[in-house]
């Protein structure tokens, strides 16, 4: 009988799954930038062998060789199967000790063969030990905010369902809704939300016998203009990839509030030609966002711990003396 998977196992799981998904990503890349994915699959493997091997409870020892996992878990596996792939992920380790320890860099057909050789193992193997589909285990589980969590699940349902261009619609959402949490989160009582970079813009909306004039049209500019470079500011301050965040933005489309409050998405005729790979690519970037987004909730709470809102404090002016004066 299988033993039934924790969420502790799911979320780590989880992360295998990205850990992977970033790999295929690296592998895209042109040489040698695709060499990175050989770092992320080993990655991912590794991580997978000791949730294996904690899901069976093999002790292992402190210090092991790569190949031993195929040996340490043999025992608890189901009777007459045996761990896949070691050879095919054998020829990964040695690129991935060339690459590392080394600095060889492996050629793109190697790159290759390699994402095909790991997600081969990850189909069987994660049959075999835990029972699911590796392609079911969701990434999102590692998003821990939850109505970015919610919508990225409510757009992988109509990406089930075959609606790939209103899916791409719900991954600008949950990027829109990362973006409005964390720029708009105060410090305590005090000031503007560090990530904000100034109030909100409001549309310019000119009077009709003024649209053509040079004033307007500069006041427009400067209003557009304003506009994306805070939000470029925004992006780059939270540790987003921002030509990744280019490259999302282009492939989803736009995304409003309707006067009611309701979301609207805007729809164009290159919205429509969004591919399976499309969705793939820009549902990774929200995932991998919405983490690295998340380093700075610890420091929200140490500073709202500091600073918190029911507290007034009294400010001095001193005067600075140089080394070891008097003060004022």
């Amino acid at each position: 009988m299988t033993k039934p998977l924790s969420q502790q196992t799911i979320q780590r799981l989880a992360f295998v799954r990205f850990l992977h998904a970033q790999g295929i990503a690296q592998s895209t890349q042109p040489e040698p930038m695709s060499a990175a994915a050989i770092l992320s699959f080993q990655d991912a493997v590794e991580h997978f062998l000791l949730i294996s091997a904690d899901h069976l409870e093999v002790n292992l020892p402190s210090s092991m060789q790569f190949l031993q996992y195929w040996e340490k878990l043999q025992p608890k596996l189901p009777a007459g199967q045996a761990l896949p792939s070691k050879q095919a992920l054998s020829r990964v380790n040695k690129l991935r000790v060339d690459l590392k320890h080394h600095g060889n860099i492996p050629s793109s057909h190697a790159v290759a063969q390699s994402k095909a050789d790991v997600t081969t193992f990850f189909t069987d193997a994660t049959l075999m030990i835990f029972n699911v589909n590796f392609n079911s285990v969701d990434m999102v589980d590692l998003v821990a905010h939850p109505t970015i969590n919610r919508v990225l699940h409510e757009a992988q349902t109509h990406f089930d369902a075959g609606d790939i261009v209103f899916a791409m619609g719900g991954l600008a959402i949950a990027f829109q809704e990362l973006l409005d949490h964390y720029t708009g989160r105060r410090i305590g009582g005090f000031g503007r939300p560090p990530f904000s970079f100034g109030k909100s813009i409001p549309t310019f909306r000119p009077e009709r016998d003024q649209r053509g004039s040079a004033v307007t049209r500069q006041l427009l500019a400067l209003t557009a203009t304003t506009r994306e470079l805070k939000e470029a500011l925004q992006v780059l301050s939270l540790g987003i990839d921002y030509a990744r965040y280019a490259h999302f933005n282009v492939m989803v489309p736009g995304v409003f509030k309707d006067a009611e409050g309701g979301t609207r998405i805007a729809v164009t005729d290159m919205d429509r030609a969004t591919t399976t790979d499309d969705y793939q690519q820009a549902r990774l970037f929200v995932i991998e966002s919405a983490l690295q987004a998340a380093r700075t909730d610890a420091t929200f709470e140490q500073l709202n711990a500091r600073f918190p809102n029911d507290v007034d404090f009294d400010i001095e002016e001193w005067t600075w003396t140089g080394p070891a004066g008097s003060r004022d």
